[in-house]
């Protein structure tokens, strides 16, 4: 054999041996360990590319029929065209066909299923979704109150005729917002507020200004535990207050903050033409009229403020004494929930009793009532006045489906008109047709509490539970001890700071490939996790500044590659899509990048600096 060939022969070999040697070393050598780490990149990369395939009409046709004959669906008419159907394969399916999969296999079992959903070793699933999905409806109802647009429109009144200083003040105002309500309110109405701004003032493209907006929610997200899912999880694992949270995060969050806005406005979007100098619209004109058009409930804003500043407080206060944060956070939400069908049911009111008097006339759904006062109106006025002033949807192509609700507030064009067909079969007695009815009936007497939970992100709540269970999977079948191994291979040669720098990199990247940076911080959260059980001696630099870097990381990494990197992302370029505004990937990844590049240098130097001064007289790192 020639010499070339000997040598190919040997890294052929030497790479077996390699793979060989580790799959002994985590027991991982079997089939039922390598389809679950199939499925779990099978489930990640459902979220990144998510495929519609299409149900040939004879079948459609047929299931129709039977839905028909079984009285589920209204009676189908035969010239009727039908609409093709499709199977889609997204974040939510493939991830649910995996679990099921790997269940039947015995790849997984019982125990794998219980503590991917009650939890194991610190994580609770459970509790933690209850405490996050109690957080979203106080902030969504917060917004629902048009306090947050309210308060956008009073921001760009500041900001004078100013460009420049508007920029700044919108870019300030959104790390604010997004520190204490999370990024997805931030997304769902900031960015409906910036389409809508940048319109009227002439902007064009809002290039700069949608970007900013994006980058300094997801920054702000790091700040407080309950302000993304990802902290919450880091916080279950490793027992970390909300307090000490916060305390460790607060300074790395703000040298990324003040170093992010200089690559913004000088270095990518310093042109005249992204942010003007000056703006033609004259901004008391926008902040008196924005004024009247987004504050739609004084009471509930003030009530909601309140609320949600109470819960905040009183998170913080408990986190120490081992108190659940799900018990303080639910019953705030149930309250807000409570507060919120109440108001609803006094508007409608007046529709109530108009139809009462007029049972066969055709009352118009979310009638306004007379008496509400300009203060206190209903939802309903809001949802009018934004249809007057958000532009146009000017769309390249028809929006992909939804991977969460759309920030959609019910108005009286979204009302389904009756038509003959219906109205002729209104008698039958038809699941269909008996939803729709009592649907649009909730949807009259309480719009807000529908509109709130049409907005409310439960897709997260089942794709978080299947994430969680994969890696337990993972977990059970030793690959999550592989991991752990290459890890502990690279923080030996490189120390604390690579330990703070490897982790702040790489889960930025697994973000994008990791089913969002949910399932990045899940899969190295038990990393961690298993490396620590292994050094239990672990130099306490090294060791807090690996969690905190893994923090920053996941909040960062929304914006750094892809749309998928978290669903934050995903939703954004969904509300853009609405608006007539289309972001390309490219786009996004070579603005993105450099900005992520930047946050997270800034930050993992404070997060080094932080340690070192925190941990004066640490021992030096356990050798494994």
């Amino acid at each position: 054999m020639s010499e070339a060939v000997l040598h190919d022969f040997g890294v052929v070999h030497g790479i077996r041996l390699t793979v060989l040697n580790l799959q002994k070393r985590a027991n991982v050598g079997n089939a039922k360990a390598i389809l679950t780490l199939v499925f779990f990149l099978l489930s990640n990369a459902a979220v990144i590319f998510p495929v519609r395939i299409p149900i040939p009409r004879w079948i459609t046709l047929q299931v129709v029929k039977a839905l028909a004959w079984g009285r589920v669906i209204p009676p189908i008419d035969p010239e009727e065209p039908r609409r093709r159907r499709y199977v889609v394969l997204n974040f939510i399916s493939v991830p649910l066909f995996s679990v099921l999969l790997l269940l039947a296999t015995r790849a997984i079992d019982g125990p794998v299923i219980s503590h991917g959903i009650v939890g194991d070793d610190g994580v609770k699933p459970i509790n933690i979704l209850a405490l996050f999905i109690s957080l979203a409806y106080l902030s969504i109802s917060l917004d629902f109150t048009g306090l947050l647009r309210f308060s956008a429109f009073w921001v760009a009144r500041k900001g004078g005729s100013s460009g420049r200083l508007l920029y700044f003040y919108l870019y300030a105002f959104f790390l604010v917002s997004g520190s204490i309500v999370g990024n997805d309110p931030v997304i769902l109405s900031g960015t409906a507020f910036l389409a809508y701004f940048t319109r009227v003032t002439g902007i064009t493209p809002p290039t700069a200004w949608i970007f900013a907006q994006f980058a300094a929610a997801n920054m702000a997200s790091v700040v407080l535990v309950s302000s993304n899912p990802t902290n919450l999880v880091l916080s279950g694992a490793f027992s970390i207050s909300f307090v000490s949270y916060t305390a460790h995060v607060i300074l790395p969050f703000l040298a990324a903050a003040v170093l992010v806005y200089p690559v913004l406005a000088i270095l990518f979007f310093r042109s005249p033409h992204m942010v003007p100098l000056s703006l033609s619209l004259d901004a008391d004109d926008v902040g008196q009229s924005g004024a009247s058009l987004t504050l739609i409930d004084k009471r509930g804003a003030l009530f909601g403020s309140i609320l949600l500043a109470v819960t905040l407080g009183v998170l913080v206060g408990t986190s120490t004494v081992g108190v659940p944060v799900w018990e303080v956070t639910v019953p705030s939400a149930v309250l807000m929930l409570v507060r919120d069908a109440w108001h609803d049911w006094k508007q409608s009111k007046p529709a109530r009793e108009a139809r009462k008097k007029n049972p066969t006339e055709d009352i118009p759904m979310h009638t306004i009532p007379s008496s509400a006062s300009n203060g206190d109106a209903s939802v309903r006025n809001a949802a009018q006045a934004q249809a007057a002033n958000d532009p146009p949807p000017v769309q390249s192509e028809p929006p992909s489906p939804p991977l969460e609700p759309t920030p959609t507030t019910i108005t009286p064009s979204s009302t389904i008109p009756l038509s003959p067909t219906t109205l002729a079969n209104k008698s039958r007695s038809d699941l269909t047709t008996y939803g729709r009815r009592h649907y649009e009936t909730l949807s009259s007497n309480f719009p807000t509490v529908v509109g709130i939970a049409h907005r409310l992100p439960v897709p997260l709540v089942p794709f978080a539970f299947l994430m969680f269970i994969l890696v337990q999977g993972l977990s059970s079948q030793g690959w999550v001890e592989i991991f752990t191994k290459w890890w502990v291979a690279w923080v030996d040669k490189t120390g604390t700071l690579g330990a703070i720098g490897g982790m702040g990199f790489i889960s930025c990247m697994l973000c994008n490939v990791c089913g969002t940076n949910i399932g990045a911080t899940i899969l190295l959260a038990r990393v961690l996790q298993s490396w620590f059980a292994q050094q239990p001696s672990l130099d306490p630099r090294t060791h807090d500044g690996a969690i905190y870097a893994l923090a920053l990381g996941s909040n960062y990494g929304a914006f750094t590659l892809t749309f998928s990197a978290s669903l934050a992302g995903l939703l954004w370029r969904q509300i853009l899509r609405q608006k007539g505004i289309r972001v390309r990937a490219r786009q996004f990844l070579m603005l993105n990048f450099p900005i992520a590049f930047v946050a997270m240098l800034a930050s993992m130097s404070s997060l080094v600096g932080e340690m070192y001064v925190e941990h004066k007289k640490s021992a030096p790192v356990a050798s494994s």
